[in-house]
């Protein structure tokens, strides 16, 4: 009878320890009875939303929108570019929102060349940020944010990286589709 009990009780704790042992390395996750809901592949998700950005750059601008920004104000320019920013980067508050497309890059850097600015250095830092943003290029997003915001004394809002492509696909989808 002892012999019994204590073969028992060494069953017993060779199945705790096997126990506590799997789950130890299992992270105490359940094993999985079904299948996991199938999800994209990271590159694919990344090329879907370059896409989605790659065709809102390349859409057609309304030719109103284009022909007012010859008559805006140099701080309603001002406002247009800092609220374009707001595609491309992160920040804790975003107040505006304008899509960026090429039409409209180009007609800001030509409306922006052909005026007078009081101030010389808003219109070079415009002309600056929007330069490269002509060919594509949106790597100074994060610095042209945080430039525009701090010259209109911006507090809230400061723009912390750029959204990676699934965010500014995102973006775009919640803010101008």
């Amino acid at each position: 009878m002892f012999q019994r009990f204590v073969v028992g009780m060494g069953i017993a704790v060779f199945m705790f320890i096997a126990g506590v042992t799997y789950f130890y390395f299992n992270k105490g996750e359940a094993i999985a009875t079904e299948a996991a809901p199938s999800k994209k592949p990271a590159a694919e998700e990344e090329t879907a939303a370059k896409a989605v950005i790659q065709e809102s750059f390349y859409q057609k601008t309304p030719e109103r929108k284009l022909s007012a920004y010859k008559s805006m104000s140099e701080e309603a320019l001002v406002q247009e570019v800092h609220n374009m920013t707001h595609q491309k980067v992160a920040a804790n508050e975003k107040w505006g929102a304008s899509e960026i497309t090429k039409e409209k890059v180009d007609a800001l850097y030509s409306a922006i060349s052909n005026q007078t600015f009081a101030d010389t250095e808003l219109q070079d830092m415009l002309l600056g940020i929007l330069k490269p943003w002509k060919k594509g290029d949106f790597s100074n997003a994060v610095k042209a944010h945080n430039e525009i915001w701090a010259y209109q004394k911006g507090n809230i809002g400061k723009a912390e990286r750029r959204l990676t492509p699934s965010e500014e696909a995102a973006y775009i989808k919640e803010n101008f589709k």
